[in-house]
């Protein structure tokens, strides 16, 4: 008979599928067509190369939603755009559309709807060109020089997630998210 997960682990629980992109030796591309926000957020950010449409919407909206990000969105996003502005879009909850997530250095290249496909498959095409135990060597060392600690981090998460989910003010953020107003946070 199994026990009941914790709620922390439930959570995690929900992450790893998401992050099992890390184990994946090659570079992975993100195609991100369409808006990517929240959970999918994260996905993208384990990615190695993000191609986004100029048009929709990217970020982490938890605070706005009076919850913690989860699948290590708050380690990763300070490691690739920089703490400032990383903590900007955390705490504000703030979402950016393609063009500036471009010049925050959250996707690499920012394109036309129609494009997001294309570009990603000719930068997979440039990178196919390499020397393919190179790139997977490479891959491996980048992250390993930076200290890449996705998995604890998304575990660190999940236990602060499983506190806010318990709290008036999720309750009162997903509340007004769906009466489309926006919320009153009381701090509890």
């Amino acid at each position: 008979e199994g026990r009941t997960l914790q709620p922390h682990e439930s959570s995690f629980a929900m992450y790893t599928p998401f992050l099992s992109v890390l184990d994946i030796e090659v570079p992975v591309i993100a195609a991100l067509n369409g808006h990517t926000v929240g959970g999918g957020f994260g996905l993208a950010l384990v990615c190695d190369l993000r191609v986004a449409n100029r048009e929709s919407k990217y970020g982490a909206n938890f605070a706005r939603l009076g919850l913690h990000p989860g699948m290590a969105i708050s380690y990763l996003l300070p490691r690739i755009i920089g703490p400032s502005k990383a903590a900007e879009l955390l705490f504000t909850g703030r979402l950016v559309l393609g063009d500036e997530a471009e010049q925050l250095g959250i996707v690499g290249q920012a394109v036309a709807p129609d494009a997001v496909l294309s570009t990603a498959m000719g930068l997979a095409g440039e990178i196919a060109l390499s020397a393919p135990v190179a790139v997977r060597m490479t891959k491996r060392s980048f992250y390993r020089g930076l200290g890449w600690d996705v998995r604890n981090a998304a575990l660190d998460e999940a236990f602060a997630q499983a506190v806010t989910v318990q709290t008036d003010d999720m309750r009162e953020g997903v509340a007004a998210l769906l009466d489309k107003r926006l919320p009153d946070f009381e701090g509890r």
